[in-house]
This record gives C-alpha cells, structure tokens and sequence, in this order.
C-alpha cells in the first residue's frame, strides 16, 4: 500500500513539473522571440549609429516588464496595438483608448513598436540619462537608473533590474548558471 503511495505521489509530482516547466517555457519562448524581433530591428540601422548600439538586453527588458512577460495580462488594449512599451502618442498618431481613458499609440506590427522605442530613446528629452549611459557603454542596470525620471511607477528602476536579473539576463546569456540574485533570494526568507 505504501508503495502505490509513492508511486501516485511522485506520478503528481512529475505531472506538475512538466505543467510548471511547460509553462515556464512558454514565458521564454515569447521573449526569445521578441528577442528575434529586436535583432532584426536592429540589423536595419549602421552598425556605429547610436540605434544600434542600444543594448538588445536593455530593449528586451523594458519590453518584459511593460507586457509582464510578453503576457499582457490586464493589458488588452496593448496587445491590440503591438505596443510592447507602454508608448503614448503624440499629436496625430494612431492611437487605441484604454479602459481607464488614457491612449496607447497603435503600430501594426511589434517591429514598428521596436522602432518606435529605438526612435524615442534617440530622441525624447526625457532619455537623455539613457542616451548618455550608452553612448559612455555603462551596465544596462545604469541605462535602468536613467528611467525613473520618467516612470509612473515610483520604484521602476528597481522593477526593471529585477525583471532583468529573474527573466531576461538568463534569456541573453543561457550559459550562465540558473541562479537567483542575493538580493531576491532573501526577500524570500522574510
């Protein structure tokens, strides 16, 4: 009896692992392949403009957080615009109102919303941090401190580092070992 036990509990076990590493993977297939999507983007401008030297890793990452990894759970209206990084318009520019009244600017592709945001962090006055940050290659988590003067979200800055150390480094650098930061880890045993 015992035995048939073990057997049911390691048989739900093993069900459960494939459900939960099923759906992790899922999560990473979405990001792998707006990845893909950015490294096309990317391939359209020099190699020595400033577009191009955005870090993938940093566009990636702002993309995760603002779509909760690429889910866009309570986020209809920006999956319907392929707006991946929660851009408003500007004056003349296709939009889709939200349900709680503000406006997202509508592309037709996730490539377009790419170029969009490649295009804003070139020019909005708001990003000159950024733009300084990687024009001087400083860490990405520098590039990230650089955004919080524009950010709804007061502790964004932190956000986006976190998204980065749990999500996407592990997408960009594969071969390095699975391992959460300190820091997270011990938020855990509060």
């Amino acid at each position: 009896m015992i035995l048939i036990q073990e057997l049911i509990k390691h048989f739900v076990l093993g069900i459960v692992s494939i459900f939960i590493i099923h759906n992790a993977m899922a999560d990473d297939t979405k990001i792998r392949n707006f990845l893909n999507e950015i490294r096309e983007v990317k391939e359209e401008y020099s190699k020595d403009s400033f577009e191009y030297a955005i870090p993938n890793k940093f566009i990636l990452t702002v993309a995760t957080a603002e779509t909760g990894n690429m889910e866009f759970d309570g986020a209809s209206t920006a999956k319907k615009a392929n707006n991946f990084f929660g851009i408003h318009p500007s004056e003349g520019d296709d939009f889709l109102p939200t349900k709680g009244g503000s406006k997202l600017t509508k592309y037709e592709t996730p490539k377009d919303s790419i170029r969009a945001f490649i295009n804003l962090m070139k020019t909005g006055s708001a990003y000159e941090g950024v733009r300084k940050a990687i024009n001087e290659d400083k860490p990405v988590e520098e590039m990230f401190n650089a955004m919080g003067s524009y950010a709804e979200k007061s502790d964004y800055t932190q956000f986006l580092n976190t998204v980065f150390k749990t999500r996407v480094n592990d997408i960009i650098n594969p071969i390095l070992p699975k391992r959460k930061p300190i820091d997270i880890q011990m938020n855990g045993l509060q």
